[in-house]
């Protein structure tokens, strides 16, 4: 009721994120948070979207993704799978565990049903990044090879002159470089320029409007 008489439109998210932050500019954002997604749009108009398929088999390379592999990662740790690296201790002491097992006790009954609860465990992979585990590294550039798959498929579908500006928007992105760099790297073999969003997505809602 508070809408009877008003003129509005109903938009995916991702497009918002675009608004804001390429200023309603031809060009692509990528999306990564609790999940993944990217939206793209050239100076004909022509829209073009990849990734955000599903909890279970998509969102790749989002905080709720590489917060599923900070506790994969940790189980193999735990049980001689990989070397014991930083991520062990940070885990361990996350969830004040005596025994590693109990952290699937935890883990489905805290955390698997809330997509945003799995996202922050993100942060437990960064800290453990931070401090030296190399592995919890290599996930931030699987992530990245993951984003920059969706990158390309929107990039594909549209036609660009010159460099094709790509922004971003979403939790991840707050770890800048770690994931900035090597995502820069997947992406060197394209006509890309990336950019500093302009504004937060929100603004891009008022920007639409």
């Amino acid at each position: 009721h508070i809408l009877k008489g008003c003129h509005f439109k109903i938009v995916n998210d991702c497009e918002v994120g675009w608004a804001g932050s390429l200023g309603l500019k031809p060009g692509i954002n990528i999306v990564a948070w609790t999940g993944s997604i990217g939206f793209g749009k050239d100076a004909r108009g022509t829209r073009a979207l990849a990734g955000g398929w599903s909890d279970f088999f998509g969102d790749e390379g989002s905080c709720r993704w590489l917060g599923v592999k900070a506790i994969e990662l940790f189980s193999k740790q735990a049980d001689g799978r990989e070397e014991r690296g930083p991520l062990y201790d940070v885990v361990m002491e996350y969830f004040c565990l005596e025994d590693p097992i109990d952290v699937i006790d935890r883990f489905e009954a805290d955390y698997q049903p809330y997509r945003d609860r799995l996202a922050g465990l993100q942060r437990l992979l960064l800290t453990a990044a931070e401090r030296g585990d190399g592995k919890a590294q290599e996930c931030y550039e699987k992530a990245a090879a993951e984003l920059a798959m969706i990158i390309k498929a929107v990039y594909r579908k549209l036609m660009f002159e010159g460099a094709c500006p790509v922004s971003y928007s979403g939790g991840l992105f707050r770890v800048g470089d770690r994931i900035l760099e090597p995502l820069s790297k997947e992406l060197k073999d394209y006509n890309i320029k990336f950019c500093s969003p302009l504004y937060e997505p929100v603004k891009g809602a008022v920007l639409l409007a």
